[in-house]
């Protein structure tokens, strides 16, 4: 048995609109990259402190924060206006709830914590190809669907 989201009768969201595999690595990988750029600004300011304890509790907190909540934020506080963030924006693609709309903040957070599990992409690759709505593990919790733009 499949561990999918099965969305309403009434649901707005096709598998045909799903198809968006490709442009879901692209977008990954713009993600990725931005999110990967602003953590190593943070953390290089957070190395510039002048050396003693609070500059290992500074940067330790950094390493930790930004590769925890930090990502998990990244991707919800971006996607709650319209469910895109800059990547899905340059891909033109974006996030909905089974109803079309932009999800829910609840539902953001439950779609983005396995991204830290799921980021290299293969177990989410896997997880969406398992799908016939192209969900990943973190939008079948979530239940939200990526779609064209």
């Amino acid at each position: 048995m499949r561990s999918e989201a099965v969305p309403s009768a009434s649901s707005a969201v096709t598998p045909e609109m799903t198809r968006v595999s490709g442009r879901r690595f692209v977008a990954h990988i713009v993600d990725a990259t931005l999110y990967f750029t602003l953590f190593v600004i943070v953390l290089l300011l957070a190395g510039t402190l002048p050396s003693g304890p609070a500059s290992d509790v500074a940067v330790g907190l950094v390493l930790v924060l930004g590769l925890t909540v930090g990502h998990i934020a990244y991707f919800v506080v971006l996607q709650k206006r319209d469910g895109r963030t800059p990547g899905k924006r340059l891909a033109g693609i974006r996030v909905v709830d089974a109803a079309g709309a932009t999800p829910t903040t609840g539902a953001l957070i439950k779609r983005s914590i396995p991204l830290l599990i799921e980021y290299f992409y293969v177990i989410a690759f896997i997880g969406m190809m398992r799908s016939s709505r192209r969900q990943r593990f973190g939008d079948r919790w979530g239940d939200t669907y990526v779609i064209a733009a």
